[in-house]
């Protein structure tokens, strides 16, 4: 069996509400395993340590741990939910493109056409009728030199077209630098799940799970025990475990009216009256996933 020492200050995380700590943290983490610590999964082997279970009956286990195992299931989980590899790059092909285009579109519209010379143009039908040469759309309608003279509306809107311009240009280079991650990803669909690009198309994410835990006996993933689908389950979740626990519990509930938006049921009642609805708008969610969650499972500890 795998021995890891023990740590008093570990355990009484899990043992002990400090004083101070949120019930909700309490609430969350009651049902959590003694046994089970978080860092433990991201644990790589010392030179002394002991070997897995496996060895000691003398199987031939090919260890590769994973040193991020939180990164490495999100990814696995989210060329699943994309459907395969192609189907990955004709999403990031296609966003490209979109932002291209409103950043085209908005420029020729904001700079280049003259709309109040469009408006008082009169070609086609209105010139013959008022006996006028036709007159050239293209000349009357687009301005020859957009940028003469700079207003200051003009400036604004080449400040605007620059800053998406520059986002553009981020997502060009993030679709190379995540393309890598994403074949390593693909790679091992292919090689240890020996699942398809085509099979993911109908495949449940259930049998992906069942594929993985039985990949175990052959290469080990984690170093302190082998995972089971409900472990990687919660790995996924567990971020919105916490959420669903604030609401839960109604951490997440502020005396509001119903007229809010957002403001959703009510969940408890003051002293005086007041009462208290649950709130968790898209804004809130990501200061909390920003703020408390990303800190609170930081993939450096």
């Amino acid at each position: 069996m795998f021995i890891r020492p023990r740590d008093a200050s570990a355990f009484s995380i899990f043992k002990w509400k400090r004083h101070g700590e949120s019930s909700v943290t309490a609430g969350l983490l009651q049902d959590v395993p003694p046994e089970i610590e978080l860092s433990d999964y991201r644990r790589i082997p010392s030179p002394g340590s002991e070997s897995p279970s496996g060895l000691l009956n003398g199987e031939s286990v090919n260890v590769e741990p994973i040193v991020d195992l939180d990164l490495f299931f999100e990814r696995l989980y989210s060329y699943y939910c994309e459907k395969g590899l192609w189907c990955i790059i004709i999403k990031w092909i296609v966003e490209l493109l979109s932002l291209g285009f409103t950043i085209c579109f908005s420029g020729f519209f904001l700079l280049y056409v003259d709309w109040n010379g469009l408006r008082n143009a009169k070609c086609g039908m209105e010139a013959v009728e008022s006996g006028m040469k036709p007159c050239d759309l293209a000349k009357e309608a687009l301005h020859q030199h957009p940028l003469t003279p700079l207003t200051l509306s003009k400036a604004i809107i080449v400040g605007y077209l620059g800053i998406f311009s520059i986002y553009w240009i981020f997502c060009f280079l993030r679709f190379f630098a995540q393309l890598k991650d994403t074949l390593e990803i693909r790679q091992f669909y292919y090689n240890s799940l020996h699942v398809t690009d085509n099979e993911i198309q109908t495949m449940p994410w259930a049998k992906i799970l069942e594929k993985v835990v039985l990949l175990q006996s052959s290469r080990q993933l984690c170093v302190v025990k082998d995972l089971t689908a409900h472990d990687m389950v919660m790995r996924l979740m567990r971020k919105e475990n916490y959420l669903i626990g604030m609401l839960n519990k109604g951490v997440l509930a502020f005396p509001i009216s119903q007229w809010v938006p957002g403001a959703g049921p009510t969940v408890k009642s003051g002293t005086d009256g007041t009462q208290y609805r649950l709130i968790l708008t898209k804004t809130l969610e990501w200061t909390l996933n920003w703020c408390i969650l990303q800190s609170m499972f930081d993939r450096i500890i």
